[in-house]
């Protein structure tokens, strides 16, 4: 069964390994019947006993494999590729128990990753496309065989089962179910899984500072702050030096003040001065004295 022709090609222990697969998800009697299922060109790629006796590095061209992958689906399932995708899932499973350092748990895209080399191994002188990237809901898996859309139509059917088989190890989708949307286009085959919520709540605003009080608190009525000490002695000192200023300032009293000013001497103001009579005016009567001594005895 081996091929020495050039150009792409497919490995045969590929299409073995998804019989087996298919015969442990299905029914062994389907398997065993498929031969006489498909057309005669592909009967030889698709014999379960045959595929078993050939070596690791044989190979086949990837037109027929192609067309036997095809007449597979055709057989066992409704062409739709849900069929492949269900047999690739147990055949991926199978190669992550045989190699369990491939598998993350809890990081779906981690383990999805690691299954770069089984999706690409199968192929020979056929470039495989393997693009990985996180998404909002989880991840995008671009995947393709160059120039050969019909590859890369059946190859994103294995990627999604390949996908479905890592998150029976990761264990990642407890909380939104693990969902995947398979676009094919060219040879560009384009798997979005979805199993994170996305947020679709604005990011909160920020807080307003708060306004800053006017009132003064009561720690600032007992200590006044120095810009409000040095203003009022400014204040103070204008007033002092201000022509217009009704009356001075007072002096602060201190201490014995009030004693002072007892003791200090009044002010004795002049007395007014006395305006003489007219000269044509008769005397003042004078008053007639009286001794203050008692009369003699004579």
């Amino acid at each position: 069964m081996g091929s020495e022709t050039a150009g792409p090609k497919l490995r045969t222990w590929f299409l073995r390994n998804l019989l087996e697969a298919a015969e442990r998800e299905l029914t062994p009697g389907a398997v065993a019947q498929l031969p006489e299922r498909v057309p005669a060109q592909v009967r030889a790629h698709l014999s379960l006993d045959r595929l078993r006796a050939t070596a690791a590095l044989d190979t086949i061209p990837l037109d027929e494999g192609e067309q036997a992958i095809v007449a597979f689906e055709q057989a066992l399932g409704d062409g739709t590729g849900r069929t492949l995708e269900r047999v690739a899932c147990e055949m991926i499973v199978r190669q992550l128990l045989q190699a369990a350092s491939a598998v993350r748990v809890g990081d779906l895209f981690g383990t999805v990753a690691r299954l770069r080399a089984p999706l690409e191994h199968p192929f020979v002188d056929a470039p495989v496309l393997f693009e990985l990237g996180r998404s909002a809901t989880g991840f995008r898996l671009t995947i393709g065989v160059a120039v050969r859309p019909r590859a890369t139509r059946l190859l994103g059917h294995v990627a999604v089962g390949a996908i479905h088989a890592a998150e029976r190890f990761a264990r990642e989708t407890h909380a939104v179910p693990l969902r995947l949307e398979l676009d094919s286009i060219a040879d560009r085959a384009r798997i979005d899984a979805h199993f994170r919520r996305a947020s679709t709540l604005p990011p909160p605003a920020p807080e307003p500072s708060s306004p800053v009080s006017r009132r003064s608190s009561g720690a600032s009525r007992l200590w006044p702050s120095l810009s409000d000490e040095v203003a009022r002695i400014l204040d103070s000192s204008r007033a002092e030096r201000s022509p217009t200023s009704e009356e001075p300032p007072r002096p602060t009293p201190t201490r014995g003040a009030s004693d002072a000013s007892e003791l200090a001497p009044k002010s004795v103001h002049p007395p007014k001065s006395v305006r003489p009579p007219p000269s044509d005016a008769p005397p003042p009567p004078v008053s007639p004295v009286r001794s203050s001594r008692p009369p003699s005895g004579r």
